[in-house]
């Protein structure tokens, strides 16, 4: 090995110890308290009150795309990788396997015929030199640079980001099924004691009346189950944005869906668009550019080709996703409203005693499940209109 290629080494062996007391301050750092931890960017890159906002201990569905940037622990060591790897060209990469099969060819050593070991040290070494041949090849087929690594990393930031508003509206999800849970307890806990006034009028039986009990009990381990999940569901999102373990974190609301957006989509369009943002195609494209071999050139131009179409595929299936999730949350929307006016009847109706108690209850348990649908499909539209961007600006599936 020459001169010039050990102090590459050694240079890279230095690199590579500040990459590694970068990430253990990292880990440090995600220890903290959630002022505490280190951001990624200088204080000047946003206003005091845009940094006061992401500081505060309330989530808004708009900052999460700057928490992940800023205070995601995937972020920050991606962001400290690069800094070693910044500037790096297609052939300082190669080198690296270049060096790293030189030095395994350097420490080959073949045994003597008349070695008492001589089967298995042969085979010992004849697997090294496979091993430097392999290394040697894949030097040789390396089409990775900086700016490759680069564009991982912003798409890994990206997929974060569309995970964290996944997550926030899963957490709604989850929290608006425990109205469910609990009026299910409630029901059942009514039916219970319904049940034991009818067994002391001799109209009951002891098998049903432990049989609500059961109701009751089965009622309350599945609302202790669900208050769990959604402890869960927030407690993985803060720490995804930075928070600390137990943080306590006001989870704001989440927007409302924009239908007129909706409608002025024009889905050819953004399959361009979504062509020329994608994080895959361009990792393609940056590794055709940097291909030296015809056999690896090949078989990415048949990878692109095929990337084009399964990214066109996605975008319209996101895009029928959404219209079919737009149409569902309109008809919810209407069935709701006609509970709503049917639910005002009845409390008239009830205040002029021309219907029973057990009428009105009837008709506000159908209200409720009205209620719950909208809310069901509301959130199934935000996450459809997530999808839905997000494959328009670079994470449409390539595959």
């Amino acid at each position: 090995m020459d001169d010039k290629k050990r102090a590459t080494k050694k240079q890279r062996g230095k690199a590579k110890k500040r990459v590694a007391c970068g990430v253990l301050a990292a880990a440090c750092a995600s220890l903290l308290p959630f002022p505490a931890m280190a951001q990624r960017s200088p204080e000047f890159a946003y206003p005091a009150e845009k940094w006061a906002a992401l500081r505060d201990d309330k989530l808004e569905f708009d900052e999460i795309g700057d928490l992940i940037h800023e205070y995601n622990n995937t972020v920050l060591q991606n962001h400290i990788s690069y800094q070693d790897e910044r500037g790096d060209s297609r052939d300082d990469i190669a080198q690296d396997y270049y060096d790293t099969a030189d030095d395994i060819y350097g420490n080959i050593q073949y045994p003597d015929s008349d070695d008492s070991e001589y089967g298995s040290r042969m085979a010992s070494a004849l697997r090294s030199k496979i091993q430097a041949e392999q290394l040697m090849e894949q030097g040789d087929e390396n089409t990775e640079d900086s700016e490759t690594k680069k564009l991982g990393y912003d798409q890994t930031e990206a997929s974060l980001v569309k995970q964290a508003q996944e997550q926030m509206i899963n957490y709604w999800s989850q929290y608006y099924e425990l109205d469910s849970l609990r009026q299910r307890k409630a029901q059942a806990e009514t039916s219970y004691q319904s049940e034991q006034v009818r067994l002391s009028a001799g109209m009951s039986t002891q098998a049903k009346v432990l049989s609500a009990r059961e109701a009751v009990s089965s009622a309350e381990a599945a609302l202790l189950s669900g208050e769990s999940n959604l402890g869960k569901i927030k407690e993985d999102l803060c720490l995804m944005l930075g928070w600390g373990y137990g943080a306590d974190v006001e989870v704001g609301v989440l927007p409302e869906p924009d239908l007129a957006r909706i409608e002025a989509i024009d889905v050819d369009a953004d399959i361009s668009s979504a062509l020329a943002n994608s994080y895959s195609m361009k990792l393609t494209e940056k590794r055709l550019a940097n291909a030296r071999t015809e056999t690896v050139k090949s078989t990415l131009e048949q990878t692109k080709k095929s990337q084009r179409e399964a990214i066109s595929n996605d975008v319209r299936n996101a895009y029928n996703s959404l219209i079919l999730a737009r149409s569902q949350y309109s008809q919810a929307v209407q069935a709701f409203e006609l509970e709503q006016a049917s639910m005002d009847s009845a409390a008239r109706k009830l205040q002029a005693g021309t219907i029973t108690p057990n009428a009105y209850q009837a008709q506000e348990a159908s209200y409720q499940i009205a209620e719950t649908t909208v809310r069901t499909q509301q959130l199934a539209l935000l996450t459809a209109m997530v999808d839905y961007q997000w494959a328009v600006d670079g994470l449409a599936s390539a595959s």
